[in-house]
């Protein structure tokens, strides 16, 4: 293709996309149209290979410095639309909507990581019901001493309080380790929900040999569902990583890693919450001396209300529809 054809081949998106970025940098972005705000992206990216174009071909100096030119002002003007929003309403949207679109979305990855967590604790369970003295197998030693405490099948708030901090933080670091490790591909990660299934599995076995599910789950599933769903949801970003790096498709690793990273780090980043709850639940209620049937209903409702939360369809909401596009533009 020689330079004029070149030239009036693409000129006319050329001026559509300036007469985009001049209108938005105007009045403001929320004055584009939709169609405009849908163009935007596509134009930006064709501009782009038409920059890249013309510097491989030596095309005139002055084109290529004109679409340089068109080329950064397209760039600010989808980052500042990525960014200048109001820092707490993107928060709340982030966390009342985007969250839980994205993991509805990925969803898969979160049901595999139960899976491979459910796995985990029906194999320590029955080996633990068969081989009691197969427990330390699975529990770590930083946890050992706390088993006697729910031997015992008492309820003591200082006793429980200091297992239910050693507990968060071991739990949530199997969260974020079992995001870390989809580093390194699917595995570790799957050995890192593998046992901390197993974990929970070991203590039900034991459990029902000295006859105290009455004591134990009514201190564990409080702030075991919000805590343990976290989890599951870090493990499928990390599957989400590693899947990547493993099986990338028609993408190189390097690109394919670079595309689920985004969705995998606001996937994990999401689970804050979850987390927060569960460790103020764990050291404020779940083992306190209230009937085992009031702290199970709790969880029960905690866990509907989490679980409607996360996994509810939404829209949305349209008040402001610029932001949403732009941001969908930005990430194409």
């Amino acid at each position: 293709m020689n330079e004029r054809d070149f030239v009036s081949k693409r000129r006319e998106g050329w001026d559509r996309l300036a007469a985009i970025i001049e209108k938005a940098n105007r009045r403001s972005v929320r004055a584009l149209s939709r169609e405009e705000i849908l163009a935007l992206g596509p134009l930006y990216r064709r501009a782009s290979s038409d920059l890249a174009y013309a510097r491989a071909h030596a095309v005139n100096s002055d084109m290529a410095l004109h679409l340089n030119d068109l080329v950064g002002r397209a760039h600010a003007l989808l980052y500042e639309a990525e960014t200048s929003g109001n820092p707490m309403r993107s928060l709340v949207n982030f966390y009342l909507f985007e969250f839980p679109t994205l993991l509805q979305k990925h969803v898969r990855y979160f049901l595999a990581a139960v899976g491979v967590s459910v796995a985990g604790l029906v194999f320590a369970w029955w080996l633990v019901a068969n081989r009691p003295e197969k427990i330390d197998l699975f529990i770590p030693e930083g946890l050992r001493s706390s088993v006697e405490v729910w031997k015992s099948k008492k309820v003591s708030d200082d006793a429980h309080v200091d297992m239910s901090a050693e507990l968060m933080v071991h739990n949530f670091q199997v969260g974020v380790m079992s995001f870390a490790w989809g580093v390194a591909g699917i595995y570790p990660d799957g050995a890192a929900l593998f046992e901390n299934g197993a974990m929970l599995g070991a203590l039900g076995a034991l459990m029902s040999e000295v006859h105290g599910h009455a004591t134990f789950w009514p201190g564990i599933l409080p702030h075991g569902i919000a805590e343990l769903t976290a989890i599951f949801i870090c493990g499928g970003a990390g599957f989400m990583l590693g899947l990547a790096l493993l099986a990338p498709g028609p993408y190189r690793r390097v690109d394919a890693f670079v595309r689920v990273g985004n969705d995998a780090i606001k996937l994990v980043l999401g689970t804050i919450p979850l987390f927060i709850f569960a460790g103020i639940i764990e050291g404020m209620f779940s083992h306190l001396a209230l009937p085992g049937a009031l702290r199970l209903t709790f969880a029960g409702v905690n866990g509907v209300l989490w679980y409607l939360y996360l996994f509810l369809p939404r829209a949305r909401p349209e008040s402001d529809p610029a932001l949403p596009a732009m941001r969908n533009l930005t990430a194409a």
